[in-house]
C-alpha cells in the first residue's frame, strides 16, 4: 500500500496589504513600519507606502526595509488618487489602510484579521484609537448630514465623536481610516474610490458604501493603536496652503452631498460656500486665508496633483 504524504499547503499571496500614504510625515512613517515589522503575522503582510512628493522617503528605505514596496510620487495627489494607485498592487484579499501616525501593538493585524472573520456582518473593523497614557479617543461618529456637512468642510474637527468603551466590538458609522481593514471585494464592489474626491472624501463614501451594502464597520477594543497625531509635529501651512485644504474639504462635502440628495444639493452647496467666503473677505475677515480661499472655491480646487500650492 503507497504511503499518503500530506502536503502542507502554502498560502499563495499575502494574507494582508497595508497601505500608507506619507505626506511629510517621516518620523512617524519609520515608527509605523517599525510596529509593522514587529507584528505577529508579519511574514503574511504585503506593504505598500505611498510618498506623496515630499521625499519622506529615500532609496536608503528601501534597503533598510526590503519587504516594503514604496511609490514615490512626483506630487501630492491626494488620499483617494493614491489610495488607488497603491490599490493596483495589492496582493491580498484583505486591505489594512493605516496612517503613518498610528502605531500598532504586534497583535493588532492579527486581532483585526480575526474581529473581521468572526463577526457575520462587518464590513471592515477599525483598531482602538488611543493617546499615548492608553486612554481612548473619541472616534464613534455618525454619517454627516447635510448641516454637518456645511461645518466639517470649514472644521474638520467639527464632527462630534465619542470614545468606545471597554469589552466588545462596537459598530461606528464613519471610522475614517486611521487603521481600518476591509476585504479587497468591498473597494472593488465600489470600484474603488472615485476620483471625483481628492484629499478629503473618499473615507466618508467608503463609511456609506459598508452601510450601503448592509454591513457595518466596528471598533475592536482588543486592538488598541497609539494614535501619535496630536503629537507629531507637521509643517507650518501658510493662508493659501489652508486654502486648498479647505477647498478640497468642500470638494468632498459636496460631492458626497450631491451622490446622496442629488446634483443640485450639492452645487448649491458649493455655490453657498462661494458666496460665504466672498462676504467674509469683503468684510475684512481674515482677508489673507479668505481671499485665497475664494480663488480656490471658484476654480474648483482640489487636492489631485494638479494643485500647486501643496
Amino acid at each position: 500500500m503507497e504511503e499518503t504524504q500530506q502536503v502542507e499547503q502554502q498560502p499563495s499571496g499575502p494574507l494582508v496589504t497595508v497601505i500608507i500614504v506619507s505626506y511629510f510625515k517621516a518620523t512617524a512613517l519609520r515608527r509605523a513600519l517599525g510596529a509593522i515589522e514587529a507584528q505577529t503575522i508579519k511574514d503574511q503582510l504585503q506593504t505598500i507606502v505611498l510618498d506623496l512628493g515630499t521625499h519622506d522617503t529615500t532609496p536608503s528605505w528601501d534597503l533598510e526595509h526590503p519587504n516594503v514596496t514604496f511609490l514615490r510620487m512626483p506630487r501630492n495627489f491626494g488620499m483617494t488618487k493614491a489610495s488607488n494607485i497603491g490599490l493596483r498592487s495589492v496582493k491580498a484579499d484583505l486591505v489594512m489602510f493605516l496612517d503613518p501616525c498610528v502605531e500598532l501593538r504586534p497583535n493588532t493585524i492579527e486581532e483585526l484579521v480575526a474581529a473581521l472573520d468572526g463577526i457575520p456582518d462587518a464590513g471592515a473593523v477599525g483598531a482602538l484609537l488611543v493617546d499615548q497614557n492608553g486612554e481612548p479617543l473619541p472616534q464613534i461618529r455618525r454619517l454627516p448630514d447635510r448641516d454637518q456637512l456645511w461645518k466639517l468642510w470649514q472644521d474638520p474637527d467639527s464632527l462630534a465623536a465619542g470614545a468606545p468603551g471597554d469589552g466588545a466590538a462596537v459598530a461606528n458609522e464613519y471610522p475614517g481610516r486611521k487603521a481600518l481593514l476591509t476585504r479587497l471585494a468591498t473597494l472593488k464592489g465600489m470600484n474603488f474610490f472615485d476620483e471625483n474626491y481628492g484629499d478629503f472624501g473618499g473615507d466618508i463614501e467608503l463609511a456609506f458604501q459598508i452601510r450601503h451594502a448592509g454591513k457595518k464597520t466596528y471598533v475592536i477594543p482588543s486592538a488598541p493603536v497609539v494614535d501619535h497625531a496630536n503629537a507629531d509635529r507637521g509643517p507650518q501651512w501658510s493662508n493659501g496652503q489652508l486654502a486648498t485644504f479647505a477647498a478640497d474639504r468642500l470638494n468632498g462635502v459636496s460631492n458626497f452631498l450631491g451622490r446622496r440628495a442629488g446634483f443640485v444639493a450639492g452645487l448649491m452647496m458649493r455655490v453657498q460656500a462661494v458666496f460665504t467666503v466672498l462676504l467674509r473677505a469683503l468684510t475684512f475677515q481674515s482677508p489673507g486665508y479668505n481671499w485665497p480661499l475664494f480663488t480656490s472655491l471658484l476654480g474648483g480646487q482640489k487636492i489631485d496633483g494638479s494643485q500647486g500650492s501643496v
